[in-house]
């Protein structure tokens, strides 16, 4: 989720380009909308998920606002755990 995050915060700094790019996308993937195309051509495109619009804006607005590779409340970090 780092990578994502980071490229899609290089292309969409600011959070509501961020949420719309993000989630419009997910509900639609498309190789040719896509900004990681070296994802798609190592792990393929990703499936259509079964999310309304709002749903995956809300789950975007979690993935700008988030820091992943700090712990947080609600989900771990696997190399804190590690240790």
């Amino acid at each position: 989720m780092v990578k994502v995050r980071e490229n899609y915060l290089r292309a969409f700094p600011k959070k509501e380009d961020f949420i719309a790019y993000m989630s419009t996308w997910v509900s639609d993937p498309k190789e040719e909308t896509s900004i990681m195309l070296w994802a798609v051509k190592k792990y393929k495109l990703m499936p259509y998920l079964h999310y309304d619009l709002d749903s995956l804006k809300e789950i975007a607005a979690y993935v700008y606002e988030t820091n992943f590779e700090k712990e947080h409340k609600g989900h771990t970090n696997i190399s804190l755990q590690s240790k």
